[in-house]
């Protein structure tokens, strides 16, 4: 258990500008905690949440030290919360610091899970893959709400849970987790106990190697989930890449995420999907869809027949969901084209699964690229000669339209005229970058926002 004494100070490194960071400080906080809040960015990029705080609490019990952490001291602290975004922390040079002065180092979702654990609350579902966990989480929290059930939703999806009071927590039927990679890996510190009632594992793909310095660490990360009391694997063998499936099958051990106690599990999810209805594009939705069913059955309901029942009972509810914003979503039609926002799209995988949404590939207009994280992107690439038209942009751009069949554009901005130039009425304008946002945007929402403004500028308003 993580001790919060009000004599206690603490650091939390890494503000954020989507919750984790100012909800951990808030917690921290009104537990009685001095709080020193240190981030790279500056006040200016950092004023709503900096303002949130300053309002909130009084200036004797919170310090801003900001554009770096070289001017923080730690004398006097007790612990350290980090933004699970940090890279690689074990050659973090103020992490080891931290260490070494012997400060307890911890992460905001491992505040929430010993919170969870001191007040008795274990309606858990912890979801996790390279791709599909925000719709699959999103769906979850969807199907309890349609069905009578209270539900909390947090993680990696946005927000901190840490600011709701015991009583709410407490009266959740189901509290729905999305996990990253980071969390993940924190998590396996071991310092708060882990062992959701339902784990799902969407699908595995190369990703964020950057962060994880190579493709064993991110796996071996994500295997965390496998510490659930239900685990829940892909629901087809397609969910794990060729790479992942290469790698593993070379060290001549049955991967982790295979073995599954209950047959109820796919023998469900199969029958789901023949039935299953839902207004958003491409065959993989209604594979989200399937494990959302099961998932909260398992996390709800006793022994493998009455499961199996109350999953498939669950599935017309899945009917008047409407999808996420910038997750594979409709914007209209304009000069005669389909405009699709997929800028949630960060692995390739997720963006081969974009494509496949649509009958005729040679219709879609495909604008890929971004921050480079390290993946393979010849899958990517590879798909010029099917497509289109095939648009690079971002930081890897070029390694995206290599090879002669795409345009290196740069800038969303020129894709979408260079894609105006060559679209023709019944195409779609599909933005699936297969990458992360932060070369050219804060976060992908903002990447979403600038592919609408440059599609109305450029082709002209929504019908």
């Amino acid at each position: 258990m993580i001790s919060l004494d009000e004599d206690k100070q603490a650091i939390v490194m890494g503000l954020g500008r989507f919750g984790g960071g100012l909800g951990a400080s808030r917690y921290l906080l009104g537990r009685g905690m001095r709080v020193i809040v240190t981030d790279t960015a500056s006040e200016t990029e950092l004023s709503e949440p900096i303002a949130a705080l300053r309002e909130e609490f009084p200036s004797d019990r919170i310090t801003f030290v900001l554009d770096g952490h070289e001017k923080v001291s730690i004398d006097d602290c007790d612990m350290l919360v980090v933004n699970p975004a940090v890279p690689q922390p074990w050659n973090n040079t103020f992490l080891h610091e931290a260490t070494e002065a012997g400060l307890l180092i911890c992460t905001e979702i491992e505040l929430l899970l010993d919170r969870l654990s001191e007040i008795g609350q274990n309606q858990l579902i912890a979801v996790t893959g390279s791709a599909g966990k925000s719709t699959t989480c999103s769906m979850i929290a969807h199907l309890a709400r349609r069905s009578g059930r209270a539900c909390l939703l947090g993680g990696n999806i946005g927000g901190s849970l840490l600011n709701h009071s015991d009583a709410d927590l407490l009266d959740a039927d189901a509290i729905v987790l999305e996990l990253s990679s980071f969390m993940l890996h924190w998590i396996g510190q071991g310092l708060v106990n882990f062992e959701p009632e339902v784990g799902v594992l969407t699908s595995l793909d190369e990703n964020h190697i950057d962060w994880h310095g190579s493709m064993e660490h991110y796996i071996a990360s994500k295997s965390m989930i496998r510490d659930s009391k239900q685990f829940i694997p892909p629901i087809h063998d397609h969910g794990i890449s060729q790479s992942v499936n290469a790698l593993e099958s070379d060290s001549g051990v049955e991967p982790w995420w295979r073995s599954s106690k209950d047959d109820w599990v796919h023998e469900t999810r199969d029958m789901i999907l023949k039935e299953v209805r839902t207004p958003l594009p491409g065959g993989h939705q209604k594979e989200n869809a399937a494990t959302a069913c099961v998932a909260l059955s398992a996390l709800l309901s006793t022994g493998a027949r009455n499961r199996s029942d109350f999953a498939r009972s669950l599935a017309p509810l899945v009917i008047d969901f409407e999808g996420l914003e910038h997750r594979l979503r409709p914007l209209g039609m304009t000069s005669g084209i389909l405009v699709i926002d997929d800028s949630k799209s960060t692995t390739p995988g997720a963006t081969k699964r974009a494509i496949e949404a649509f009958d005729d590939a040679s219709k879609i207009h495909l604008i890929a690229g971004g921050f480079d994280k390290g993946a393979d992107l010849s899958p990517i690439a590879s798909m010029g000669t099917k497509l289109g038209g095939l648009y690079g942009v971002g930081q890897t751009g070029h390694l995206i339209s290599m090879g002669g069949t795409g345009i290196d554009c740069h800038t969303i901005e020129k894709a979408v005229q260079e894609a105006g130039k060559r679209m023709e009425n019944g195409d779609v304008l599909l933005l699936s970058p297969g990458c992360a946002s932060w070369d050219q945007f804060s976060n992908y929402q903002e990447r979403g926002k600038a592919f609408r403004r440059s599609v109305e500028t450029s082709l002209g308003s929504f019908e």
